[in-house]
């Protein structure tokens, strides 16, 4: 069982828990804040080459005392022992555990909690957001930010990256919530919880039970995020690459500037014919690459085509809200093979719309009346790399998306529901087989600023995830744990009595606020409610 601060403050009266010094205002709701004392145990890796458990070295710390005023600098990636400030002393009865505090594991100060190496974080790194697995954050050493709650406010914001640490294996825990969102953390990592005041609270994994309510961001913010560009060359496979020819203008300025080592070039291959890929200012894309800083001048203008092919695409594709809308609908009702993409739908203005995209893109289409079929193994290079799976049941959101403005975002989440959801007017919905597409599209909710939740279920006998975004917050929430204590504490702040405070807030009797305050035949509370109290107490500026 975990003491409560009033069990807490039972057990310090009575002697059960003795803290020397101690602060009352240090106890939290289910825990005591102690401070680190001003001595360090630091290890000496520097004169030490082995560690020999068998033989005395004392040699191998050294210690250090900080004096006042003065600071202990713990760079990224350092270990050191600390002492804490206070002395604890427990009874027969009792055992105490000591947790970093997440404000401080923020800061990059770790004591013990992390994330297992597969789960994914929402970082932004070169300019880009989207979703990482942390050991590729950890083992690359990713010089990013990642998405977080700011300790002060719990507002979501984005958080540099101080350090990486990468530790043990230890015991990993799936939380599952109501909503369908899963994450899987170690028993000693934090999730913010409410207390029974209505406080967001820090709750260690292994102390949630069933029922208890976890934050999660109502928004992931857009920042400046440069316009959404498909760079072809990054996105085709090296086993393609053999396969590819690039032309235009760059090249024939390249056999004009480089004529002799593109001749040397082309016979190492084993390509003869020098005068036909010049006349026709082609190249191999391996020889391209093999060419001194040919790839980097290539421009909007020049082209890439398969060997053999007479469609071509430009190297470089401007991710506009027509082609997000198409590579949503790929998502949802898409397949492609090595020479072809197909795109499938009974809804014939739908079709017109993706075959009027594929035309601009210079990609050849056949249509039957249920589908489109873009024919180009260029193209279908292009949507393996981009990374939107291949059969129903691998479907996920490509990582890049994630990282789009919030308008491009509503366009590839349209282009997902027209293909496979449907819309009511009370949800939006999307339907999938894909366990990994239905957690993608919770977490595209979340980057839209939008309540969304998720149920599973078989049909015939195959399994089916329904992700619902409902137009009416109460129907994917109908309440929220009454925080009575905290309201009565907020408005002794604004230094009101409930008849004022009814009267500000447009109630017709201090009675309506007082049966809130004293939770009078409820435990919940309309978010409405909360809102409306939030408003009237802003407009006072002492509060």
């Amino acid at each position: 069982m975990i003491l409560s601060d009033r069990s807490i403050r039972e057990e310090l009266e009575r002697g059960g828990i003795v803290i020397d010094p101690f602060d009352r205002e240090a106890i939290q709701p289910s825990s005591v804040d102690l401070r680190v004392d001003r001595f360090f145990r630091v290890f000496r890796n520097d004169t030490t080459p082995y560690i020999d458990p068998k033989e005395a070295q004392e040699d191998l710390t050294e210690l250090v005392e900080v004096n006042d005023g003065d600071a202990f600098i713990l760079h990224p990636g350092e270990f050191v022992l600390g002492s804490t400030l206070e002395r604890v002393a427990l009874g027969g009865d009792l055992v105490a555990r000591l947790e970093g505090k997440s404000s401080l594991g923020r800061l990059g100060l770790l004591i013990h909690s992390s994330l297992p190496a597969g789960e994914p974080v929402m970082v932004l790194v070169d300019g880009r957001l989207e979703p990482r697995p942390i050991d590729e954050v950890v083992r690359q050493r990713l010089k990013a930010s990642v998405v977080g709650f700011d300790p002060e406010t719990f507002e979501v914001s984005y958080h540099p990256i101080t350090g990486w640490y990468e530790g043990p294996a230890d015991r990993i825990y799936e939380v599952r919530l109501a909503s369908g969102r899963r994450v899987r953390v170690t028993a000693g990592h934090n999730l913010f919880t409410l207390d029974p005041s209505g406080r967001l609270v820090k709750t260690r994994t292994a102390e949630l039970r069933k029922g208890t309510r976890v934050a999660i961001p109502r928004l992931i913010p857009d920042i400046e995020i440069p316009p959404a560009r498909l760079d072809l060359r990054a996105l085709v496979s090296t086993e393609q690459n053999a396969r590819l020819t690039c032309s235009g203008a760059s090249v024939s300025n390249a056999f004009a500037r480089d004529g002799v080592r593109i001749r040397g070039l082309l016979r190492d291959a084993g390509i003869k014919h020098f005068e036909y890929w010049r006349s026709r200012s082609r190249l191999p894309f391996p020889v391209a690459t093999a060419l001194p800083g040919l790839l980097e001048e290539l421009t909007d203008a020049d082209r890439l085509s398969t060997k053999g092919s007479r469609y071509e695409l430009s190297p470089f594709i401007d991710v506009d809200h027509e082609i997000a809308w198409l590579f949503g609908l790929y998502v949802a009702e898409g397949s492609r093979r090595p020479n072809q993409v197909t795109l499938s739908n009974t809804d014939q203005s739908i079709l017109d719309r993706v075959e009027r995209i594929l035309n601009r893109l210079g990609v050849p289409t056949y249509r039957t009346p249920k589908s489109i079929t873009g024919c180009s193994s260029l193209f279908s290079e292009m949507i393996r790399g981009i990374g939107m799976g291949t059969g129903a049941y691998s479907k996920r959101i490509p990582p890049m998306a994630f990282g789009w403005p919030a308008q491009l975002v509503e366009s590839f989440f349209e282009g997902l529901v027209d293909g496979d959801g449907s819309r009511e007017s009370t949800r939006v919905s999307v339907w999938t087989s894909s366990d990994q597409l239905a957690t993608d599209v919770l977490l595209l909710a979340e980057r839209l600023g939008r309540r969304a939740g998720a149920c599973f279920r078989k049909r015939n006998g195959r399994p089916l995830w329904q992700v619902y975004l409902p137009t009416n917050e109460h129907k994917l929430l109908t309440s929220v744990p009454l925080p009575d204590r905290l309201l009565v504490e907020i408005r002794s702040d604004a230094g009101l009595n409930q008849a004022s405070a009814s009267q500000l807030a447009g109630y017709k009797h201090p009675t309506d606020l007082c049966n809130i305050e004293k939770g009078a035949g409820r435990d919940a509370v309309r978010l409405a409610t909360l809102r409306r109290l939030r408003a009237a107490y802003a407009r006072r500026p002492e509060c």
